[in-house]
């Protein structure tokens, strides 16, 4: 396909309208008219050889080519502003870039929420979108650029990936308020006596470091309820007698909101937190002012 014969602004169009669903409000999103918008889609239809869009009772639904082009699109909108911003100083005003970031629940929970508001007192255009990286290829998805960031508690260890270390996490324990035998305080063998609720590191093999200190010393714990998130923790805490080991920010949060209580732990370690990222973004101005500024927050909670 010769690309002189394209308009490369029917991408936006083709982005917007599959991102809004809506003719209308894909048209206000890029500032052109209704009837421009419909041309401009008329006209990529034939350079797809695709309807692209059939319309429902509510809205436009993409047809599975439209699905099968959408996020290649994407992509490449996303190099075309990355290149262009790369020869200017980042504005988080006036920036549209799009971060794909992979903050596990600890960074959704902790991190998100300050970066977001920030975003917001900006009137900022950058997008944020959370990735999962329990069930992907890490490394190969931050060499195709689909994940920007990733935080972790160990190094993303790859040639052509940097890394920073971005302080450290210790944990408490927590249990609901009115916990039958938990008062202020835990000694070992108390806290190895409760029945436990455990969230599962993704990719995490063998004994946990608190099942080991606890061996360590003549003592097992029972793993009660074992989860891989921590969003349903709070809950089940607040109607069980289970005690649950977490990061004292996450604990700090929940206890804000539920009727829970923290209590500090026997075991004491800390667990070293990382960011990685791919070396092709280690001088996009965006890029470092995105990792810069979550490695502040994380080192100051």
């Amino acid at each position: 396909m010769n690309l002189r014969a394209i308009d490369l602004n029917l991408l936006s169009v083709f982005d917007a309208v599959m991102t809004e669903g809506n003719i209308t409000r894909a048209a206000e999103k890029i500032g052109m008219s209704q009837p421009a918008m419909s041309l401009a889609i008329s006209r990529f239809r034939h350079i797809a050889n695709d309807e692209l869009f059939e319309r429902t009772g509510r809205g436009l639904r993409p047809t599975p080519r439209a699905m099968q082009m959408a996020l290649p699109v994407r992509r490449a909108l996303d190099l075309v502003i990355q290149a262009l911003e790369e020869a200017t100083e980042f504005d988080i005003a006036t920036s549209e870039r799009k971060f794909n970031l992979a903050l596990g629940d600890y960074g959704d929970l902790i991190l998100l929420p300050k970066l977001i508001q920030t975003l917001q007192e900006h009137n900022s255009r950058i997008r944020l979108n959370t990735v999962s990286a329990s069930k992907i290829d890490l490394k190969k998805e931050m060499h195709f650029g689909t994940i920007d960031l990733h935080l972790w508690v160990t190094r993303t260890e790859d040639e052509q990936l940097c890394f920073q270390q971005a302080g450290s996490i210790k944990e408490v324990c927590v249990v609901r308020n009115d916990h039958p035998t938990v008062k202020s305080t835990l000694s070992m063998k108390q806290y190895a006596a409760l029945k436990h609720l455990i969230f599962k590191l993704p990719a995490d093999y063998g004994p946990s470091f608190i099942d080991r200190r606890l061996w360590e010393n003549g003592l097992r714990r029972e793993h009660f309820l074992t989860v891989h998130t921590f969003l349903n923790v709070p809950q089940v805490l607040c109607s069980t007698d289970l005690v649950c080991s977490m990061p004292t920010q996450i604990a700090e949060e929940f206890a804000r909101i539920y009727p829970l209580k923290i209590i500090k732990s026997p075991i004491k370690f800390d667990l070293p937190v990382f960011f990685s990222w791919h070396k092709n973004n280690d001088n996009d101005p965006a890029h470092v002012w995105l990792r810069n500024y979550l490695m502040d927050l994380q080192k100051d909670i």
